[in-house]
Formats: C-alpha cells, structure tokens, sequence
C-alpha cells in the first residue's frame, strides 16, 4: 500500500517512521470552552508506539476519552500519491470522515460499536495545526462531553487498523468511510490523473 507524505511549507517531505522516533507525551485536561485553531502545531509524537512488528498499538495512543477518543489534536496537510492532498493527525496517520455524521451543523453519529474502530480525534481548547487552512478546522460537542476535530465542518477520525502512518486501509469502508481531504471532502484522485476524480 502506498504512503502519504505529509507536506511542509518548504515543500513535501518523506514520511519516514521518524513521525514516531520524537518528542514526549503532552498531557492534556478536559475540554474547556469552544476550541479555536491554533498554527503551527506540534510536531508528530509519540503516544501511537511502534511495535517490534511495525504496528501502532492502540491502547498506546495517550490520554483517551470514555468512548474512546483520543488527544491530543493535531492535524497537519498530507499527500498521497493515489488521493492528491490529505488531512493527517500529528503522527501521520490518515484522518477519515463518515457519511452518516453531519457537517451542518457539525455531529458526529459515531457512537457505541463504531467506536471500536473509528477513534474520534478529539481536541483540548485549541486544535493545533500545519499547512492547513484554519477557516476549515473546529470542534463538534460529542455524547460524552469532549469537543471532536471537524474538518470543513465534518467530524475527523482514526481507523483503528491502520497501523503504521501512510496506510488507508479504512479507505471505502462499508461504503460510508473516506479519507478526509483538506476542505472536508471525499479525498479524490485529481482530476486529469485517471482521467476523473471521485465525487466528494
């Protein structure tokens, strides 16, 4: 499976699993008030450790919500070869969105069973980012009290499978899963590049 590279403002840069080899755990409180973006975010960290087998262990994702979300937020700009430009998390993992969620106004229908496989990116007060645009970030009220990441409006999620940074194995899903583009859209092939691009 094909990698994302997360892009800097000095242009794109090789995603390696250095995404996991820096920087400490940031301890993070409940959310408090209404989230705002805030630039230049942190750096990938650590709290997804890598295993001997390469794989991101869940349960080694930091502080974590009672439905199963995880701080704390970050997201950054990605590309990917197939799918053109990506919404990443501060580890480089792929950011997904869920066609039964609401993006006016924002709602996440994600509850109960879903949530063993679909981490809700959840933020603190501010939702920390790179290369992205800040008009297009906020923050949804979840069931349990926390404040999801919304990207154009639509809830942003981590599927569960994807084990190392890069991979899009939650891609298509029941029909109802898809990789997050930086507007909020369906992340698509560009257009010219397969001669169509998929309807967001």
């Amino acid at each position: 499976m094909m990698a994302l590279t997360p892009r800097t403002l000095a242009g794109s840069l090789a995603l390696t699993l250095a995404l996991l080899a820096s920087g400490c755990t940031t301890t993070v409180t409940d959310p408090v008030g209404a989230p705002q973006p805030e630039a230049g975010g942190p750096g990938p960290q650590p709290n997804a450790a890598q295993s001997s087998q390469g794989s991101a262990a869940p349960d080694d994702l930091g502080q974590r919500s009672r439905d199963g979300g995880y701080w704390p937020a970050s997201v950054q700009l990605g590309e990917h070869p197939e799918l053109g430009p990506v919404v990443l998390d501060g580890q480089g993992f792929t950011l997904y969105r869920f066609d039964r969620d609401n993006a006016a106004p924002s709602q996440s229908n994600c509850t109960e069973s879903c949530l063993t496989r679909w981490l809700p990116v959840l933020v603190n007060e501010k939702v920390k980012f790179k290369d992205l645009d800040p008009s297009r970030l906020g923050a949804a009220a979840r069931p349990d009290g926390t404040q999801q990441v919304t990207v154009g409006g639509w809830p942003a999620y981590r599927f569960v499978d994807d084990r190392v940074p890069g991979q899009i194995s939650g891609q298509g899903a029941d029909g109802l899963w898809f990789v997050v583009a930086p507007d909020g859209g369906k992340a698509a092939a560009p257009i010219g590049q397969n001669g169509e691009s998929s309807p967001r």
